[in-house]
């Protein structure tokens, strides 16, 4: 059963008249009720510390089939490898063109036991074992026909890879340009292409601009509005894909887990706590979306009447088990986190330490970039105590 739509008057009406309502709960009918799994603890056991490190600007982190941690450092056109103990093995990249060197680093993957660290400005590979050596440099520039196509002219316009499947094809995001009826558009999503260079379209992700999200005209994200997340697995074999519904005080996150096959593994809502914005709160939101003249105020217009009612999760991570981990609203005293097994069943919860992100996560196992007060990023590895 569907539940209405509150308007934020409406709602402040309901919270002001002593209405007693119940924000863990949901009207979908596969919503897994919030109690009856294991509260889990975490145990520090491996810090890299920006400081004693050295980090310049740390963004993500990867961790290898063997425990390898990869923290690329794109300021400096660089990427380190650690290995499992937190020994720093080597540090490869330079800015340039030439063989070990950068241009833009980006995404880091696996195949089998060698590293791959995308140049996403030079769209190329560099292939590297683990103690950094360079195995070979790999160009992966690929414009093309989508072959799934019908009644329209889709064309593929941008590929990164991500990861590497069990058959040596890279799955990656793309961008379709796509064009049919007298007018185009743009689309996003996940292709794979084989060793011979056949591209296929495996997986869709939702609309990132869902007009409940970004005002159609500006491109500005409405405040507090969650944006849909898309996750690839390290081995390319499934793709996770989150929404929120934000607009009751009964809000729930969705998640869709799918196979490069089209197989829905999942599909599933669930109820988390919801914390009503402040008016006050969604006011600044509003006022710092653009600056003031006659169409930034229609623009702000818009948004309010499409403001969510209650804070967004905060982000979902697809583990190296199948593990998926979402994180809910930080606080200064930490973040829940909702651990589900690959079936999308409730498995366990903790909270993350403060100022802390998730980078990747197993059921024996959190790695999480921890930020300072001057925004250093440490990165720490915490050990899973599971509850009965």
């Amino acid at each position: 059963m569907m539940t209405k739509r509150l308007t934020r008057k409406s709602a402040a009406r309901l919270l002001t008249g002593g209405a007693t309502l119940c924000l863990a709960c949901t009207g979908a009918e596969d919503a897994p009720p919030q109690s009856g799994v294991g509260e889990w603890e975490l145990v520090e056991d491996l810090r890299l510390d920006a400081n004693a490190e050295d980090f310049s600007v740390v963004g993500w982190v990867f961790v290898g089939p063997e425990g390898h941690i990869v923290v690329p450092e794109p300021q400096d056109s660089r990427v380190r490898i650690y290995d499992s103990t937190g020994t720093l093995v080597t540090m490869v990249g330079r800015s340039g063109e030439g063989p070990g060197e950068f241009r833009q680093v980006g995404p880091v993957f696996w195949a089998a036991d060698t590293l791959v660290v995308w140049d996403v400005q030079l769209n190329r590979g560099m292939y590297l074992l683990t103690d950094g050596t360079l195995v070979r440099t790999e160009t992966g520039r690929f414009l093309g026909r989508d072959p799934r196509a019908s009644g329209v002219d889709s064309t593929i316009v941008f590929f990164v890879p991500l990861a590497v499947d069990a058959e040596g094809a890279k799955i990656g995001e793309a961008r379709l340009r796509i064009s049919g009826g007298g007018r185009g558009w743009g689309e996003n999503a996940f292709v794979r292409v084989s060793g011979d260079g056949e591209p296929s379209v495996v997986a869709t992700p939702p609309n990132l601009e869902d007009d409940l999200v970004v005002v159609s005209g500006l491109g500005n994200p409405v405040p507090f509005a969650f944006r849909a997340r898309a996750g690839i697995a390290a081995d390319g074999s499934r793709f996770l894909f989150m929404t929120a519904d934000q607009s009751t005080l009964e809000p729930t996150f969705n998640l869709t887990l799918v196979r490069p096959t089209h197989d829905t593994v999942f599909s599933r809502s669930y109820a988390y706590p919801g914390e009503p914005i402040p008016d006050s709160a969604m006011e600044r939101g509003l006022a710092d979306m653009v600056p003031e003249n006659e169409l930034a105020r229609r623009f702000r217009a818009l948004a309010r009447d499409r403001a969510p009612l209650v804070y967004p999760p905060t982000d979902v991570t697809l583990g190296l088990d199948g593990t998926i981990w979402v994180e809910l609203r930080r606080t200064e005293g930490g973040t829940p986190v909702h651990a589900l097994s690959e079936s999308g069943d409730p498995i366990g919860s903790l909270l993350l330490p403060a100022r802390s992100r998730i980078q990747q996560a197993s059921m024996t196992h959190v790695w999480v970039t921890e930020y300072d007060p001057l925004d250093l990023a440490s990165v720490v590895r915490y050990r899973v105590i599971r509850g009965n």
